[in-house]
């Protein structure tokens, strides 16, 4: 590997889920777009994944410590850090190499010692961070820092639609089944057979086979993709979605697509607190997802509220978090 200007380290797979992963190539993607050299190093990936790094120098590694001699071979500028399983002893080595430190956290649970710290959470304030800090840092929080593809900007919907087209989508893993939960649940709605479904599986979706089967035994209007490079136009084309408190809320929201939304993992709490606190749409607990009253309920409330959520969420992501991330890593080269 040659020199490189931006190391990534993160961790996808099925149980990890491919967040990181998405939003550390979006930021790639923008840097390469400016000249910016870049390269990722992992654990192993699921063969599913490495296809998504194929534009990119990608060192997979077999153990913790091989990251070390590859960050001494490639002298990045920056290492960027996306890893709930990475703390302040880490961060605090990279940079005692001589590179400079991004870290992208959601948590606010452990110690960090980093240049800058990103947290695109709306209701992050410094006092989260602050305790947290072994060293003066940057915090860039709230929803100014989003990282989105500049594709979901430019799918913007001027209006709510009538909904007539569902999207489902639990992202790129969903551990907890909940694509198949919901087709489970919404087979006995009036919803099932109302609208046109898409549901994306997600490339780590350990779900695949058994998807197949429940829609090849239950006929309706379902189009089921494995995986999807064309996210932004299914948001736009869609009326209303079913999905996870994740990353994705971020797209959702940005294009304005009103949402019901379901936290389905511990660190998706956070964002489902922040669906609350800014009325961004309807929410249901996985429990509740698979009670198709509750299910149905939710869907008409949502519905009945698409105005009001559509402003709500392009007024509160813009979807220019990515452009102010890098033109500050730029600035600080």
């Amino acid at each position: 590997m040659m020199p490189v200007d931006y190391l990534f380290r993160l961790d996808a797979d099925s149980q990890i889920g491919t967040g990181h992963l998405m939003r550390c190539l979006a930021i790639a993607d923008a840097l390469r777009a400016q000249g910016g050299r870049c390269a990722f190093a992992c654990r192993p990936l699921p063969p599913t994944l490495r296809p998504k790094l194929q534009a990119y120098p990608l060192r997979e590694l077999e153990d913790d410590g091989a990251f070390w001699p590859l960050l001494t071979a490639l002298m990045p500028r920056w290492v960027i850090v996306d890893h709930y399983g990475l703390d302040a002893e880490f961060e605090g080595r990279v940079r005692r190499h001589g590179s400079k430190l991004l870290v992208l956290d959601d948590l606010a649970d452990r110690r960090h010692d980093a240049d800058l710290l990103l947290d695109q959470g709306p209701l992050r304030t410094a006092a989260d961070y602050q305790p947290l800090l072994t060293q003066p840092c940057r915090l860039l929080l709230g929803a100014d820092y989003a990282l989105l593809r500049p594709e979901f900007v430019a799918r913007r919907k001027p209006a709510a639609t009538p909904f007539r087209r569902g999207f489902i989508s639990f992202g790129g893993a969903d551990p907890v089944h909940a694509c198949l939960h919901t087709l489970q649940a919404l087979t006995a709605t009036a919803w099932w057979s109302r609208c046109a479904w898409t549901l994306v599986a997600g490339a780590a979706n350990p779900d695949w086979p058994a998807l197949q089967q429940w829609l090849a035994a239950h006929p309706a209007r379902v189009t089921l993709l494995r995986h999807s490079d064309e996210m932004p136009r299914l948001l736009a084309e869609h009326d209303f979605a079913i999905g996870a408190a994740g990353g994705m809320m971020w797209e959702r929201c940005c294009v304005g697509l009103p949402t019901l939304s379901v936290p389905i993992v511990a660190n998706q709490a956070f964002n489902d607190a922040v669906i609350a606190h800014y009325q961004l749409g309807e929410r249901l607990t996985l429990d509740a997802l698979q009670q198709p009253a509750q299910l149905e309920a939710a869907l008409n409330r949502l519905e009945a509220r698409a105005d009001y959520y559509h402003q709500q969420g392009q007024a509160l992501v813009d979807g220019q978090g990515l452009t102010r991330l890098t033109t500050l890593l730029r600035s600080e080269e």
